[in-house]
């Protein structure tokens, strides 16, 4: 097995580039059939780089790698959760958002769905379910689990960052303070595991015991380290956010502006 293989999985390179002709068509010519102002170049770039990242998780050699070490599977799914999201729904013209916004009836689904509430309880959900041993091996073992792994990663980080990075009018971010105690709550999952990966004492995923990773790394170190990658950067961007917050809201009373 070539450890530095590129996944050029044809499903993968079609759904991306079927994505950036779909966003580019609602936020071109779509938007302007419907008379409203399309995408700006910096929403067209926070896109792009989004899928140049998804790309970079999904089909360069970290996605071949995530299948031997814990560490660069860590790697993998913090591009998915903490990094693509927010550039996703940053990427969003709100005057276009709002073109599939005028029904009351949908306009109420989307506001009780996205509750920090109700997204935070089912981003944790799809997380820790996730990291549960008998559920992440299948997931190393089964390429179609491994798929339903990723894409409820990405619509569970996407919902979730939802309430942080909002800049739709009808479905706006959450009040500064509300938002900061969302933070905290939300950096608790991945620091917990994070930390019981690096203190386990043990290989808690065994189909990494019976592989051979990159640079001579024991299974109990890769985990440690993938332990840590959760643990510090995992759980720290939620507080780097957080701060943003705080100092924005501190500063300039009324204005929580994240872009």
């Amino acid at each position: 097995m070539n450890l530095y293989a590129w996944n050029f999985e044809p499903t993968i390179i079609i759904v991306l580039l079927f994505s950036i002709v779909l966003y580019f068509w609602m936020t071109g010519p779509f938007a302007r059939s419907r008379g409203v102002t399309p995408a700006i170049p910096l929403e067209r770039n926070r896109f792009l780089l989004a899928i140049v990242l998804l790309f970079m998780a999904l089909v360069s050699p970290i996605d071949t790698l995530a299948l031997v070490s814990l560490a660069m599977h860590m790697v993998q799914h913090l591009i998915m959760i903490v990094v693509v999201p927010p550039l996703l729904i940053l990427s969003i013209p709100p005057a276009v958002g709002s073109l599939f916004l005028v029904n009351k009836n949908v306009l109420v689904l989307m506001k009780a769905f996205l509750n920090p509430l109700v997204v935070f309880l089912i981003f944790n959900v799809i997380f820790v379910g996730w990291h549960l041993p008998a559920n992440y091996d299948l997931a190393i073992r089964d390429q179609q689990v491994h798929v339903l792994e990723h894409v409820m990663f990405i619509f569970g980080s996407l919902i979730s960052w939802w309430p942080v990075f909002s800049h739709q009018p009808e479905l706006p971010r959450s009040t500064p303070g509300f938002l900061m105690l969302y933070l905290f709550f939300m950096s608790l999952p991945p620091t917990i595991i994070g930390a019981l990966l690096t203190f386990a004492g043990f290989v808690v995923y065994p189909s990494y015991e019976a592989v051979s990773r990159p640079w001579g790394m024991a299974a109990q170190a890769d985990q440690e380290l993938a332990g840590l990658l959760m643990w510090l950067p995992g759980g720290l961007v939620y507080f780097l956010v957080l701060t943003v917050v705080f100092f924005r809201w501190f500063n300039r009373p009324g204005d929580d502006s994240m872009v």
